[in-house]
Order: C-alpha cells, then structure tokens, then sequence
C-alpha cells in the first residue's frame, strides 16, 4: 500500500530548497572562515545569488520568486543547519525584499536589474527603524544618517533606509548600496559573521519615485501583500533559521556525542542523563518545526482567496515567535547537558548557542509576538507590528 504524500512535502522539495540543500557542504566547510572574518566569503554569496535565493520574496513581475511563505522558511533552515550567519544575510534580505515591493514593479525592476539575463542579481538589506533625516530636493529626498545592524551590506546591491517625510508620516527609500557608505561596526557574541555594520547617508540624493509611505497599499500584486501586518510573511524566516539552527546543533552534537568529556571515560551518549536531554531538545525542536508548517498550511490559502483568515493568521505569528524560543531553549538544553566540552569551539554547539541567542533579540523574538498571536483566541482584537 502506498503512502500518501504529506501535504508539507510539495515545500520541502521546492527547487529553491533543494538549492539551498545542494550548498550545506559548501557552507559547512567556510563555516569557521566565516566566523573568524565577520562575513560571508563573495564566492558564497555569489553561488547563493545564482541559486535565486536572495531574491525569494521578490514579486514575480519584478522578476523575483514570489515564493510561498513555507519555501521561505524550508529554504532559511536548510541554510541554517549548516550556517547561522550565512542563513541570516539570505533571511534579512528576504524579509527587507519584501519592503521593497511597495515600489510599482516597473521601477522596481528597473532598479534592481530585473530583465536582465537569470533575474535580478539583487541582494536588498536595510532596515525599518527611521535612522536618517530628510531635506527637501526639487524631485525628491536628501537624507543624511546612519541605519545600524545592517545585516550583508558589504554584499548588498540596494539598501532600504526609513525616514520621516515633510508631511510627518514614515517613508521608506530603495537606494544603491553605493550611496552610502559601510562603517566596521560589528562586534557580537553570536552570528559574528553576518557583517551586521552600520551604513551612513551624507546628504544622499534619492528620487521621489524611488521611495513610499509606510500608509501606502502595495504596489506588488500577489498574497504576500494582501497580509494586514506586513511583519508577519517576513518573520516565517526567522523560525526557518531558528529550525536550522537548532537542528544543526542536534545533528552535530549526536556525531560529538561518541566523545568521552572531561572527568568522565564514557562517551555522552552512552549516559542516560544526556540521552534524556537530547530527545526532548530533539522533541522540542520538531514540535516548532511542525507547529509553522501546520499552522501556514491552514492560513496561506484564506490569504490567497483574498480574504485573510484574522485568527489563523495570528496562530501563524505565535508559530514564528515560539519556533525561536523553542529552539533557544532547547539548544541552552543541549549546551547544559554535555559537559565541559560543550564549551569547546571545536564542536558547534557553543557557536549555535550564541547564534540563537543573538538572533532571540531580533524584532521577531519580542514578546509582544506571543501576545499578538493569542489575542483573537481570547476575543481581543488584533495587534500589529510595532
């Protein structure tokens, strides 16, 4: 009798994912580099461009992948698992891409190359906090300031920076990478290699048709943004990379576990105690896992039929925040549970830890997320991003 295929399947085997599955070893081998050096080698980058990666959340007119929430994610783990800091540029620039799509597609497909042979080479990084100031100019903005924690600006070809217009609203603007200048700033305990530095503007011009209001509708057709709360597609990515990342420390830690560590002759895995510990860390971790690809699965189609489920899409944003909790958690597990050498920058278990825990204090980790994503079971009405 066959098995019938499981609905999550068609994702998990997207093109885009196994691409990114076809890079784990050559991640995995520079990953060290990538950490001693606070970026991404430029060849990495280039094969994860070629693979159409950076441009997943990118609208389809505009050339891009428009690719479905659940290949984001599946795409984000598989990079993650080899890579934290690797999958974190690709993941920040997903969700950035999809600011950008407020730009009518002719122009945001001129700007980045979208006719070009292959699609856009596009790599768009930036930030929403208002960071820069603004002068008046005949056509357009100057803007002066400086966006921080810019994660892969020194690869980025376009940079999104937040600013408050004339008529005191939030405007967002698409410039080339090359209008500003990259200021070494980067200095963290974990995902050291994601070159998260600032980027400052001096009196940069920027045509008016390159930027829009934060109170504009989109200008990209498709469900991606027909979501009330834009933060929500976007932070699917950060639970990817919170997946890959606590999978990868598990994967890892059960080759190590044939290690005996300091004071005792027995390997890790021969002791009950850390067995007990890795399968609930392992339980954990699936759970998070199974909860997004659930949870997704029931609310993307009321999203495609134009008519977005309020309450489901808000058991979507609990699934995202709760996968990088739990996967915090169960690495901190992990970590506790195998001894002195899980100290030792010879396993991965210590640099996972760090990641998580620097990658918990992303905008998609608050606890607000948990709040937001209870309130319509409890009869409240919805909270948006802040």
């Amino acid at each position: 009798m066959s098995i019938p295929a499981h609905p999550f399947s068609e994702y998990e085997s997207h093109p885009l994912v196994e691409a990114a599955r076809e890079l784990e070893p050559s991640i995995r081998a520079c990953a060290d580099e990538i950490e001693r050096l606070g970026n991404v080698p430029a060849e990495l980058i280039d094969a994860v461009t070629d693979r159409g990666l950076f441009r997943m959340n990118i609208p389809a007119r505009s050339y891009g992948e428009q690719a479905h929430p659940l290949v984001v994610f599946h795409a984000i783990e598989a990079l993650a698992h080899a890579d934290a800091s690797t999958a974190w540029v690709v993941m920040i620039a997903s969700e950035v891409s999809l600011l950008a799509a407020w730009l009518p597609n002719a122009v945001l497909s001129q700007m980045i190359g979208g006719e070009e042979p292959g699609g856009p080479r596009c790599r768009i990084v930036g930030s929403s906090r208002v960071m820069t100031t603004a002068e008046p100019d005949v056509s357009g903005f100057r803007l002066s300031g400086r966006l921080n924690f810019v994660s892969g600006v020194e690869h980025a070809t376009h940079v999104v920076a937040t600013f408050i217009d004339f008529e005191d609203q939030v405007r967002f603007a698409l410039l080339p990478r090359r209008a500003g200048t990259v200021i070494d700033t980067w200095d963290a305990m974990g995902l050291q290699g994601t070159g998260s530095h600032d980027w400052e503007l001096d009196d940069a011009f920027v045509q008016r048709g390159h930027t829009w209001a934060a109170l504009d509708p989109p200008a990209a057709e498709g469900p991606h943004w027909r979501v009330p709360d834009r933060s929500l597609v976007a932070w699917i990515a950060n639970a990817g990379h919170a997946v890959g990342t606590a999978q990868g420390a598990l994967d890892d830690l059960a080759v190590a576990a044939s290690e005996a560590t300091t004071g005792d002759s027995s390997a890790l895995r021969d002791r009950e105690p850390f067995r007990l510990e890795f399968a609930r860390a392992q339980a954990e971790v699936a759970a998070a896992r199974a909860f997004v690809q659930e949870a997704w699965t029931r609310a993307w189609p009321t999203v495609e039929s134009g008519e977005p489920d309020p309450s489901l899409l808000a058991r979507c944003r609990l699934a995202n925040v709760h996968a990088v909790h739990a996967c915090a958690a169960a690495v901190e597990r992990l970590f506790r549970a195998s001894g002195t050498n899980a100290a030792r920058r010879s396993w991965t278990l210590e640099r996972r830890w760090r990641d998580l825990q620097t990658a918990r204090q992303h905008g998609a980790a608050l606890d607000w997320n948990f709040d937001a994503g209870i309130r319509p079971t409890l009869g409240l009405p919805a909270r948006r991003a802040r």
